[in-house]
């Protein structure tokens, strides 16, 4: 459990630091600060997903097991 958490932490901090990057790296090709924008939008989105996935599924698991 804690190793997915770590994972997802990961996950996370990438894609925060994707979306500031495409807004601070104002050098970078407009092209290139979307791509880094939306690439850390999935990534947020899917990280959000995945950890109410998770912890849904470990509450289960307690109440399962009371």
């Amino acid at each position: 459990m804690t190793q997915n958490f770590t994972y997802l932490m990961i996950l996370c901090t990438a894609s925060m630091l994707l979306i500031i990057g495409g807004v601070l790296l104002v050098n970078l090709p407009v092209i290139m600060q979307i791509l880094m924008i939306l690439v850390g939008l999935v990534g947020g989105i899917v990280c959000f997903i995945t950890l109410i996935r998770i912890l849904v599924k470990h509450n289960n698991e307690n109440d399962l097991n009371k």
